[in-house]
């Protein structure tokens, strides 16, 4: 299940994973997480850890593999927007990932054409911050997003192409 957090009002901006990531701290936790196209801006001071990545992704096509603790404690509960970025977590380990094979936010046109489609096959949970617009969060297990959605209920399911053009800020195609 997809769904879009827009004008949340426990987000201090659009793309707030320093409030999102709370909600979800378990499955964080348990996962590993790919995280790509990342680029974000550091309100309460440089996150070294953060910047590093972002660092490493100046390439298009790059990213890091994290485990869920160490996604969790560099971003929850922090002072930074994650601008664009998409967080892939995974049960178990990660593959290399062709340059193909990269999740990304910036240019993804599948976004709004499949809104529900999963970047990485693999991925349990995917979160894709856009733009500082909106942020989009998918789960495979329904229960995981009924419950979400309790902790953030302005999140609106998303699940044609059309649910995805009642954005304020949809895709120029």
């Amino acid at each position: 299940m997809t769904i879009l957090l827009e004008d949340v009002p426990q987000f201090r901006w659009q793309t707030d994973l320093g409030r999102l990531l709370p909600a979800i701290r378990q499955q964080v936790e348990e996962l590993t997480w790919v995280i790509s196209n990342l680029q974000c801006l550091h309100f309460g001071g440089l996150i070294p850890k953060v910047a590093a990545w972002e660092e490493q992704m100046e390439h298009y096509y790059s990213y890091t593999v994290v485990s869920g603790k160490t996604l969790y404690d560099a971003m929850a509960d922090t002072d930074m927007q994650a601008v664009w970025g998409v967080f892939c977590g995974v049960a178990g380990s990660v593959p290399d990932l062709s340059k193909d094979e990269v999740p990304y936010a910036d240019g993804n046109r599948e976004l709004w054409t499949e809104p529900e489609s999963f970047q990485l096959a693999a991925s349990e949970i995917e979160i894709v911050a856009f733009d500082s617009s909106f942020t989009l969060v998918r789960f495979r297990d329904e229960s995981l997003s009924r419950q979400f959605l309790e902790a953030f209920p302005s999140g609106r399911i998303v699940q044609s192409p059309d649910d995805m053009l009642k954005s304020s800020q949809p895709y120029q195609q």
